[in-house]
Order: C-alpha cells, then sequence, then structure tokens
C-alpha cells in the first residue's frame, strides 16, 4: 500500500505496471482512458457478432438483472442488519439506475458512439399528435379510480381527501425523474430490439418477465412493501406483464417517445401511492386493480393489431438509427 500512495505523490520516472496504472491516472485522463478501451471491446464485440442481434438482447438483460441485483443487494442486506445502513443508498441509486446503465453498454458494443444518442434521442421524438401527451397521466389517474369504485361497491369505504390530489403534480415529477432511468432500458433499448423480429405484443411479454425479475430484491428485503401490496412475487409478475403491454401500446402510438412512456410510469406511481397507499388501502384494492389492468390490455390486444399494438407501425432499433 505504501508504493501506491507514494506513486500518487511524486512522478515516477517510468510507466507503472498494468497492474496499478488504472488506479494512478489523475481524474482527467481517466474518462479517456476508459474510453478507448470501450472503444476496443465494442469494435471486437461488433466484429464476431455477425450482424445477430440476439446477443445484444441477451447481453442487455445479463447486465440488468446483474448490476441491478448487486446494486439492490447492500439495501436487502441492510433490512437484515447485515450491511452498514449508512452506505447502502449509493448502491440502490445503481441498482435503480441498472437498466439503463446496462442499455449504455450494450448500445455502445451495438451501435458505437451513436448508441448513447439512439437511446436519449427518444425523448425528443416528435411525429405524433400532442394530444397524447395527456394519455399517461391521466390513464393512470383512471385506473386507479376505478379500482377504488370497484371496491367500494363490495362494501368498503373510502374517504376522498381532495388535498392529496393536489400532491399529485409533486409526485408527478418526483417519480418521473426516478423511473426515466427504468424506461430508457426496458422500453428505449429493449422493447423497439425485441420489435425488429418479434411482434410489440410478444417483445412486451418479454420484456415484462424480466421487468418483473428486475423487481425481484423488493420482495426479500425485510417487511417488504411490494409483497404486502401486490400479496406475492407471483401476483406482480401477472400484473407487469399485462402493463407491459399497455407500455408497448403507448411507445408505439407516439412513434417510440421515452418521455411519454417514463411519464406514464411515473403517473402510475403516484395515482397509487396518493390513492392507494396513503390510504393504507393497497393491499385489499389489489384484485380490483389488477382487475382494470387486465381489462386494459385485453381492450388493446382485440382493439389494434398484435404485431404494433398501435395504428402507426411498431418502433425498431433499425428506424431509431434512421431518424437519427
Amino acid at each position: 500500500m505504501s508504493s501506491i500512495f507514494t506513486a500518487t505523490t511524486t512522478a515516477p520516472a517510468t510507466v507503472p505496471s498494468n497492474r496499478y496504472y488504472f488506479f494512478l491516472l489523475p481524474s482527467s485522463r481517466i474518462i479517456p482512458w476508459l474510453e478507448k478501451r470501450i472503444y476496443f471491446i465494442s469494435k471486437w464485440w461488433r466484429m464476431h457478432s455477425n450482424g445477430t442481434s440476439n446477443k445484444f438482447i441477451t447481453c442487455y438483460f445479463s447486465l440488468a438483472l446483474l448490476i441491478g441485483g448487486l446494486g439492490y443487494a447492500p439495501w436487502v442486506l441492510a433490512s437484515y442488519d447485515l450491511f452498514p445502513s449508512d452506505f447502502f443508498l449509493v448502491f440502490m441509486i445503481v441498482g435503480g439506475a441498472s437498466p439503463t446503465i446496462a442499455a449504455v453498454i450494450v448500445a455502445r458494443l451495438e451501435f458505437g458512439k451513436k448508441g448513447g444518442e439512439y437511446l436519449f434521442g427518444q425523448f425528443g421524438r416528435k411525429d405524433f399528435s400532442k394530444w397524447w401527451l395527456f394519455v399517461p397521466v391521466l390513464l393512470p389517474l383512471t385506473l386507479a379510480t376505478c379500482a377504488v369504485l370497484l371496491w367500494s361497491i363490495t362494501g368498503e369505504v373510502y374517504s376522498l381527501d381532495l388535498m392529496k390530489l393536489a400532491e399529485f403534480p409533486a409526485f408527478l415529477v418526483a417519480n418521473f425523474l426516478m423511473n426515466m432511468w427504468e424506461e430508457i432500458g426496458w422500453r428505449g433499448y429493449a422493447l423497439p430490439a425485441l420489435q425488429e423480429k418479434h411482434s410489440a405484443l410478444i417483445s412486451s411479454l418479454i420484456v415484462g418477465i424480466f421487468w418483473a425479475l428486475w423487481h425481484w430484491p423488493h420482495f426479500v428485503v425485510k417487511d417488504s412493501v411490494m409483497a404486502a401490496n401486490y400479496h406475492n412475487f407471483l401476483w406482480f409478475t401477472i400484473t407487469v406483464l399485462l402493463g407491459s403491454i399497455s407500455y408497448a401500446w403507448l411507445y408505439n402510438s407516439t412513434n417510440g417517445s421515452l418521455f411519454t412512456v417514463s411519464l406514464y410510469h411515473a403517473s402510475t406511481n403516484a395515482a397509487t401511492i396518493i390513492l392507494f397507499v396513503e390510504s393504507g388501502i393497497s393491499s385489499s384494492v389489489f384484485p380490483f386493480h389488477f382487475l382494470t389492468v387486465l381489462i386494459l390490455a385485453v381492450i388493446l390486444v382485440f382493439a389494434f393489431k398484435p404485431n404494433s399494438l398501435c395504428r402507426k407501425k411498431k418502433v425498431t432499433l433499425n428506424q431509431l438509427q434512421r431518424d437519427s
């Protein structure tokens, strides 16, 4: 250890060994150092991939689950007093952003330096009616409200505090800033990549499977809120699969807009927090909310063709490349 500290304070006469070279680099040279190596890795990957996209989508799902699991593991361990509770927050941020981290890595391997442009450029996608911007905000509120009404019909009493609705914009913005890091990966990369070879319906279900699996730490953490709200992981997975269909419908209907699906994700969470969680009825109202999500998925599948789940063509990575 002493040799490392010495090397960082005095300029070495010769180039340091490869073993410690990365750690001795000044901050201004670390990023170029990483970029150079990522460039050679991506070049090698493209040369040996034979143009098949299956390797990339498999790599993406594997990385998202791996990084997500490693990121959330300290949080899970801390809940059982097996990890310092003062440090798991940083790891949770990595876990929450793991779909984006995996997408950036795989997009770079597949498309080179333009990979990030294809991903993040989807926030600025146009060529769709601006009326669609109301859908991702109002639809989750409608589904949640219908669930509460159905629940009330069974004889339950629900007291709505109108002041809670005033909190909706704040929850919407906060959840948008958090959930967008999921959508960049699941809808920004995985969905259009799968839609190259599969229908929008099949692609949405495949994404839904891995999207649900990615949430496993939320169910094994001590005193899991998700386990209480969704009853068990199986019901959660089915709900996510059905919900993933509406995400694909919205994504393709808005010409691959990441802004709209991120807003949809944020509004879904904000609506359930205000109408379910803060009222303490999340667990009891879940069957009725599940029913509304199921009905919406069935309507979308029968109203539109499974190939695109909308009136337009499905959005693919090749299309995103051409439009950039």
